[in-house]
């Protein structure tokens, strides 16, 4: 198989950012010749030493008779070597999420709305030592020392260099430590021969060489929620933009939720397991294959992939969403078999229920109903008088306790108007109290933008 070719260059970043840390530099040569007294300084030029054949000719002007000009500062590679220290698990990756901001074709420019998501898989660098020679040419001894007590103390005993700005390089930073220093090229004794003098400075740098990332854009729903204000006035009651929450009882107000195909979902028992299908919005008894839903979010994993259920109805809110796994179901086209994270169902409110009984037909000690005992706990599903067997008057959704000489209303339903939570220890199903009834937790019906699947992305 033929090595797809590719080139990020990460080698010449590095010796870019390392040449870039010999700019700038400075040596005073003494009085300016206008008036004798301010000090005359030059900037010392860096540059990469190993230049090709073509740059030196024009350097020297097409001319083998011109000297190069001092002081100047020029670096090269050295050596590059593995480095086997640094080495770590080569099959390692890790994944992480980018999301672009959208670009305006019509500005060309970026704004500030979100843009395409993509999942960025990053594998494991290789480990090398880059090690540079710098080479400080000067005329004199004067002009080295003024350049070398410049560069020296930044040296204690290394500097940070940051090769790129990519926020997923996980090796944007590295360091440069000086590990030697050849303070002249001249012989013994000096000053007998016209040669520029050189000092050589021997740098390391463990830099980490990348292999390309594995780029795929990710197909997320997105719930876009638009909130709509008639009140023509709101300036005039100094409204705060920030504080949506106190005057979240605009009766003007509405949100439109969004979500693509804007299909709607069932959560239903089958059996002992739970299934779950989807529907048109306002069709409910369209039934629509998964196929068809999957082509707009990507592609199912069995029991892997994901569905989140805002049984809640708060479409911001992201933490508690009831989660679960979904999985396919042989010869079922139009359902997914739902497997919920008990973990993520809210916490219980209202103490747990033995069962739940209609208070009408039911009585303690009959039809797999246990003989009275103190603790006992009940949810009802229809009423009764004072005159039955509870001795209490009962209404849909009471909540019956016997504590040890006679039945008493734990909760009283037509008195609560607060969401409240309890499981029957009898099924472990959980129930929700809101608008004066009792229902599943999460079974029901959920329109567009009330769901969400986290599937395997398709490139």
């Amino acid at each position: 198989m033929a090595q797809q070719h590719f080139y990020d260059n990460q080698i010449r970043r590095y010796i870019l950012q390392f040449i870039r840390m010999f700019s700038g530099f400075t040596v005073k040569t003494g009085a300016k010749k206008n008036d004798g007294v301010t000090d005359y300084y030059i900037r010392v030029p860096s540059r990469y030493g190993d230049v090709s054949r073509m740059a030196a000719t024009i350097l020297k002007g097409n001319s083998e008779n011109v000297v190069n000009s001092a002081p100047f500062i020029a670096a090269h590679v050295q050596s590059l070597q593995p480095d086997r220290q640094r080495l770590q698990e080569p099959f390692f990756n890790d994944a992480v999420s980018v999301n672009e901001r959208k670009f305006d074709d019509g500005t060309q420019s970026y704004t500030n709305e979100p843009g395409n998501k993509y999942s960025v898989k990053r594998l494991m660098p290789v480990p090398y030592l880059l090690n540079m020679q710098v080479d400080v040419w000067t005329s004199n001894t004067d002009q080295k020392l003024q350049l070398l007590e410049q560069i020296l103390v930044l040296f204690n005993p290394a500097l940070e260099i940051q090769h790129n700005d990519n926020p997923v390089d996980w090796t944007t930073i590295t360091v440069v430590e000086m590990t030697d220093l050849q303070w002249t090229s001249r012989g013994i004794p000096a000053g007998v021969e016209d040669q520029i003098d050189i000092a050589t400075m021997i740098f390391q740098i463990p830099i980490w060489i990348n292999p390309p990332a594995q780029v795929t854009r990710q197909n997320v729903i997105r719930n876009v929620i638009n909130n709509i204000y008639t009140y023509s006035d709101l300036d005039t009651i100094d409204y705060d933009p920030d504080a949506f929450e106190f005057f979240a009882d605009l009766q003007a107000q509405s949100s439109v939720i969004v979500t693509p195909g804007n299909y709607a979902l069932r959560v239903y028992e089958n059996g002992s397991d739970v299934w779950c299908s989807p529907y048109a919005n306002g069709n409910y008894n369209d039934n629509i294959p998964w196929s068809k839903v999957l082509k707009e979010y990507g592609t199912l994993d069995s029991g892997v992939s994901r569905l989140r259920l805002k049984y809640h109805g708060e479409v911001e809110d992201l933490n508690a969403d009831v989660i679960g796994t979904l999985s396919t179901v042989t010869g079922v086209d139009n359902a997914l078999q739902f497997t919920i994270d008990p973990a993520t169902l809210p916490t219980n409110t209202v103490t747990s229920v033995d069962r739940i009984i209609n208070a009408s037909t039911a009585k303690p000690g009959f039809n797999s109903i246990p003989a009275v005992a103190s603790g006992q706990r009940y949810l009802t599903l229809d009423s009764a008088k004072a005159t039955s067997v509870w001795g209490i008057e009962i209404a849909t959704g009471d909540i019956l306790e016997y504590n040890g000489t006679a039945w008493v209303k734990s909760f009283d339903a037509s008195a609560n108007a607060t969401r409240e939570y309890v499981t029957n220890t009898f099924s472990s199903q959980q129930f929700k109290f809101e608008k004066g009834e009792w229902t599943d937790t999460y079974q029901g019906i959920y329109d567009g933008g009330y769901w969400r699947m986290e599937l395997v992305v398709t490139p």
